[in-house]
């Protein structure tokens, strides 16, 4: 039926009004904290002033295969940020070097102290003390703060328990640390976990021992973290590196790594001897051909551009995986729309059977809908296809009753390439329209339950691509009133007409399989809809057949902000966090309707009638519906 909607869609055209596509931005700015793994260049100063030419500061700054980006800066340009160290004007404080709470050992003399700690402190002061809740932000530390500790055990300078006494409190003190973003309004907040850091160069040149003693000491700072923001009632979005970086060591090829062990640096004379990923310039001083993106380390702790652009695709799959998610609540109502148009069609049908007789209908319907990428989503193109029937009796000269069964299969793709789905829906339908003399009215209550089956999100990490599958129920139950009053000229009848339809619907919770180190557990979501409408509808009898049209300005009530609630299954801790789900940009539209109806012999009743969505911005919706009666 698609070519025949197009073409129905045509004919239209003339009526619609066209407006442009959103593209809006899902966070206002995105600010990082930490230390060198999210640095953007802050010590580029540093590096002019110990001789280096400009253009050689220019290509390096970052810890890591210079000039390939990192990770944080990555997220800003993908969520619309021009990514920049906060002393360049941008909105990344991260510092290499810097610990959550105290000063660092590896600060450059001439340089200021910023622990995560102050890094916070200048941001609240440049936002004039409020954190702005439609922001990105993300803190990712305790790198240096075990380095530190580390050496300091390892010269005899603490014990182990004082070790672990430092460390672990540097967790507690990032737990107070984020809970100040949290208390000055942020909403959205990554927090990053450590590394598996006995897996990294520098812990496996140390040894065994060394290596699982830092392993197990990683391990300790993740659980204290989350455990910490759990008890203190924190909902930040957690980026479980940990459990990211075992996938890479079990399996590296798959991430288009061929070296895990070892530096993609080699020395920057005469300032290094060895690697350091401060002084490192891809095809300059790398050890290989494309070192910066098949080895994961540029040295002994920092990643390759390679290493980055995982980190980057791993922390966007657990925004934009719930945000995919969240439109699976608004293909219900796409699909009730092109439902309840196979009823109308029946019902009227058995409008002009004899008082007292029953009429009996089947309806199909094909619909489309799509919501275009911006609004904070990257959009979402489904179509519907339904299947009714349902018997109608003529109670009086004025009323009509009937009941209804349908069936409607949709199937949906998440724009961005982010996956799929296909649903199923079997509702049940009691429906009654009364006609007195000009006056008319219809009414629709339908109950179904949803099956969403098929259900993918596409996972890229880099060179790496998985799917993760999910399948889930769902219910939808509406109502909906249509109304007016005709006043007939001849064969002509035109008047103005009245609509409201609500809708409840509800997704239940689901876990995905396959995600791996990405999976994610989904909570329940609901999506409340009640859209009224004004305006005029038409019909012009010619006898056997009667063409009509209807076109409504309508508004959407239900306006209230909605969240998709989500927990990483590889955290035991199971820190649940919040995404925003889609909200239309635009809540007024018009909806405009034709079509014809007729009878053959008399006994036989045909229909036909299109119906398109105008005018709201960032969605697209149609349908089409064809329907016989039969009058006993």
């Amino acid at each position: 039926m698609k070519p025949v909607r197009r073409a129905l869609s045509a004919l239209l055209l003339s009526l619609a009004v066209a407006t442009p596509t959103a593209q809006a931005a899902k966070f206002s700015n995105v600010v990082v904290f930490g230390d060198s793994l999210s640095d953007a260049g802050y010590f580029r100063p540093f590096l002019a002033a110990i001789g280096l030419p400009g253009p050689t500061v220019a290509t390096l700054g970052r810890f890591t295969t210079n000039p390939g980006p990192v990770w944080s800066e990555l997220i800003s340009q993908y969520y619309g940020v021009t990514p920049g160290a906060s002393n360049a004007g941008g909105w990344i404080y991260a510092q290499g070097g810097a610990t959550v709470a105290t000063d660092s050992p590896s600060t450059p003399p001439g340089f200021a102290q910023r622990p995560v700690s102050v890094q916070i402190t200048e941001y609240l002061q440049r936002s004039g003390g409020r954190a702005d809740p439609n922001a990105l932000f993300a803190v990712w530390a305790g790198g240096n703060d075990f380095l530190n500790n580390f050496s300091r055990l390892g010269a005899g300078q603490i014990t182990p328990d004082q070790f672990q006494a430092a460390f672990l409190g540097a967790a507690q003190a990032e737990v107070g640390q984020i809970g100040r973003l949290f208390g000055a309004g942020a909403r959205y907040v990554l927090v990053f976990s450590l590394p598996d850091l006995g897996g990294t160069p520098f812990a496996l040149s140390s040894g065994a021992a060394a290596s699982a003693q830092a392993s197990q000491a990683a391990a300790g700072y993740n659980l204290t973290l989350f455990a910490g923001l759990r008890t203190a009632g924190l909902r930040p979005i957690p980026v479980d590196m940990f459990a990211l970086f075992t996938e890479i060591r079990t399996n590296p090829a798959s991430f288009g790594f061929t070296n895990i062990t070892t530096p993609a640096c080699g020395p920057f004379p005469p300032i290094t001897t060895s690697a350091s990923a401060q002084f490192c310039i891809a095809g300059v001083n790398t050890v290989a051909p494309n070192a910066e993106n098949t080895y994961a380390f540029a040295d002994s702790v920092h990643p390759t551009t390679g290493a980055h652009r995982v980190i980057s695709d791993f922390t966007k799959s657990l925004i934009e995986g719930p945000t995919a998610y969240s439109l699976l609540a608004e293909a219900p109502l796409a699909m009730r729309s092109a439902y309840v148009q196979t009823i109308n069609d029946g019902l009227a049908q058995g409008q002009s059977a004899k008082v007292g007789r029953l009429a009996a209908f089947a309806s199909v319907g094909d619909g489309g809908f799509e919501i275009a990428r911006g609004n904070g989503t990257d959009g979402l193109n489904a179509t519907n296809r339904s299947y009714g029937m349902g018997v109608t009796m003529r109670a009086s000269e004025a009323a009509t009753l009937g009941l209804g069964i349908g069936r409607v299969r949709g199937q949906g793709n998440f724009g961005g390439n982010l996956g799929s789905y296909e649903a199923a829906e079997v509702a049940y339908s009691a429906f009654a329209s009364v006609k007195h003399k000009g006056f008319y009215g219809t009414v629709i209550g339908s109950l179904s339950q949803t099956d969403f089956r098929k259900v993918e999100r596409n996972i890229a990490l880099g060179v790496s691509n998985r799917i993760a599958r999910a399948s889930t129920d769902g219910s939808n139950s509406s109502f909906s009133l249509q109304g007016g009053y005709d006043f007939t000229i001849d064969k002509l009848s035109v008047g103005p007409a009245v609509t409201w339809t609500s809708q409840n619907v509800e997704v239940e919770g689901f876990s995905e399989s396959g995600g791996g180190s990405a999976g994610l557990k989904v909570d329940s979501q609901t999506r409340r809809s009640e859209v009224a409408g004004i305006g005029v509808r038409a019909s012009y009898n010619l006898g056997s057949v009667t063409p009509y049209i209807r076109v409504t300005a309508d508004r959407e009530r239900a306006k209230s902000e909605r969240f998709v609630t989500a927990t990483p299954l590889s955290l035991s801790t199971g820190n649940s966090y919040d995404i925003a789900a889609y909200q239309p940009a635009d809540n007024s539209f018009i909806t405009m309707t034709g079509g014809l109806r007729g009878t053959i012999e008399g006994w036989l009743g045909y229909g036909l009638q299109y119906t398109k969505v105008n005018s709201r911005q960032g969605v697209s919706e149609d349908s089409i519906s064809a329907t016989v009666s039969v009058r006993f």
